[in-house]
């Protein structure tokens, strides 16, 4: 392994931007995985990302109709200011298409030459789209396809609860606003809001990052026509940086949270999501990267069975 100056060995250049790519968490905020170092006063630094998702879900139980067979490509921009010694802002606003698309028969091999499980995948007909959750014939949520939509705006403050040379801890409070239209999937119609915790820990070429979150999601007025309760959600994540080269880093990541809902007996919906990704970030020069990541379901009911990430980071 090529070794790293002591002058780049701190240079943190992790997590990775990503976040869980299923419809329905979209329409509501995440506590992801950020870094625990707030900006400094007057900083600004930002974001923009593009990624693409296959997801298959199929259930039906119970008088509840779950479909979910898509692929979807979404764009988000990033901007982060510091507002104060210790205090940062953070706005975050993106953009969603679904479509049928045409990985389905690439994802059913990427199983099976992995051993992963194909999610009833074989049961059905390659790059078809449908995404509805229904219960005794009311519609609770649905994706209009082919549609490019904004999802609902967000708000991040991010507060220091510790800062010294090789370890930090923040205090975080998100609110996402309805911009989206419900109506067409890609907001709720609510207001959103959560709390949350971020760490990260560095020694020598290695970072660690971890973060808890909760968020209270707005129960859109179709779970509340078809009578669908929707759970608290709180969110875990964990990663693990290494400075490979002077301008490289290697991330490998673990994105989770718990359960949509607790009263639909499907594994599609009342199962936790957990997502891996493995990423590379790598110095553009004037203080902006790249990144690129693939992430992969560990859970297969419930989450998105693949996605790609790439995008480019800047700061001021």
């Amino acid at each position: 392994m090529p070794d790293v100056s002591a002058s780049r060995a701190e240079l943190v250049r992790g997590p990775l931007p990503v976040r869980i790519q299923h419809p329905i968490l979209l329409t509501f905020p995440s506590l992801g995985l950020r870094r625990a170092a707030t900006l400094e006063p007057g900083a600004i630094d930002g974001a923009w990302e593009v990624s693409y998702a296959t997801i298959y879900e199929q259930a039906v139980h119970d008088g509840y109709d779950v479909r979910i067979d898509a692929e979807l490509a979404r764009t988000a921009l990033r901007v982060g200011w510091g507002a104060a010694d210790g205090v940062d802002l953070t706005a975050h606003l993106g953009a969603l298409h679904a479509g049928g698309g045409s990985l389905d028969n690439f994802i059913s091999g990427w199983h099976e030459f992995f051993g992963f499980p194909n999610s009833g995948r074989d049961d059905v007909g390659d790059d078809e789209f449908e995404v509805h959750v229904e219960h005794e014939g009311e519609s609770a949520f649905e994706l209009e396809p082919n549609e490019l939509g904004l999802e609902d705006l967000g708000f991040e403050l991010g507060v220091a609860l510790e800062r010294s040379a090789h370890r930090s801890q923040l205090a975080r409070a998100v609110v996402e606003l309805p911009t989206g239209s419900e109506g067409d999937g890609f907001g709720n119609g609510e207001v959103d809001f959560g709390l949350g915790w971020a760490l990260e820990a560095t020694s020598g070429r290695w970072t660690a990052f971890a973060s808890l979150g909760w968020v209270h999601p707005g129960r859109a007025d179709g779970f509340v026509r078809a009578g669908v309760e929707l759970e608290e959600l709180f969110e875990l994540g964990v990663a693990l940086e290494i400075r490979w080269t002077d301008s490289t880093s290697l991330v490998a990541q673990l994105d989770g949270t718990t359960p949509l809902v607790d009263e639909i007996p499907m594994e599609e919906l009342d199962s936790p999501m957990l997502d891996l990704a493995l990423g590379v970030v790598t110095d553009l020069g004037s203080g902006s990267r790249a990144f690129l990541s693939f992430d992969e379901d560990v859970i297969s009911h419930a989450g998105p069975d693949f996605a790609v990430f790439a995008g480019v980071i800047w700061s001021q």
